[in-house]
């Protein structure tokens, strides 16, 4: 959290750099033509220079030497990662509402408010190791696994979660596509857009469209402190491997 904290120089090396330029240029009457482009250039490097080595400053470095144990167990966590992020949709639920007439929303009772997520093995932002580490993200919130310990990383803080105080839970959920429908989706069913009492087409819609019934797969972790981030994939039982990797590793911590 100190490192992520540390002040930025760089955007007051770029405003007293604009001053001077303006200073200069207000006084290049009799210059060379190619001064003040020059000078442009150069104040612009030095900026970049200066706003890398901030980057750098801000940087964690951490070092792992995990022993056998820990090692297999790190690698089983990393594979059911790598493994869940093959899905074809994979998105993190934001919020959930409750509809108040199903007749619009294609027979669905809940709506959900899906953001981009990815599942990937490498590096935290702010943190170099000399491993990777299997990386969670959903929203604004990003978790990154290491060996000892899981980092939930959210803006510029940073919060420590042992394995022992992490649950995650990977249930199947029927969803109403109505985007393209990915390919490792299962279809259970068929839906309209605007349905009627009965379940079939709402005739009074000219443009009503039939919708599938997804089989998807819904992945919750969570911690009793106040973690709660929940994912939404398009493969049926695809996140059962990482949910299973999760619980065998909170035992054996």
């Amino acid at each position: 959290n100190e490192q992520r904290n540390k002040a930025s120089l760089w955007p007051f090396v770029a405003a007293g750099l604009a001053i001077l330029l303006f200073i200069l240029k207000s006084n290049s009457e009799n210059w060379n033509p190619v001064v003040v482009p020059t000078l442009i250039i150069v104040f612009a490097i030095l900026i970049l220079w200066v706003r890398w080595h901030d980057n750098l400053g801000k940087l964690t470095v951490l070092f792992f030497d995990p022993d056998e144990e820990t090692n297999a167990l790190f690698k089983t966590l990393s594979s059911a990662v790598q493994n869940a992020s093959n899905t074809r949709k994979l998105r993190s639920v934001a919020n959930t509402s409750q509809y108040a007439d199903s007749k619009y929303s294609a027979g669905a009772s809940q709506g959900l408010k899906l953001v981009n997520a990815s599942f990937y093995l490498g590096q935290a932002p702010g943190i170099v190791s000399n491993i990777v580490v299997p990386i969670l993200t959903a929203s604004k919130t990003t978790l990154a696994f290491y060996p000892d310990r899981v980092l939930a990383i959210q803006g510029k803080s940073v919060g420590a979660i042992a394995y022992k105080d992490l649950q995650a839970i990977s249930r199947p959920s029927l969803f109403i596509e109505k985007e393209s429908l990915p390919s490792d989706a299962t279809v259970v069913d068929h839906t309209w857009e605007y349905v009627n009492k009965k379940g079939g087409p709402d005739k009074r819609f000219k443009d009503n469209r039939q919708l599938p019934v997804c089989q998807y797969n819904n992945l919750q972790i969570y911690t009793a402190s106040g973690i709660d981030i929940r994912f939404m994939g398009s493969r049926a039982k695809g996140f059962d491997p990482l949910a299973q990797a999760i619980d065998i590793v909170r035992n054996q911590r």
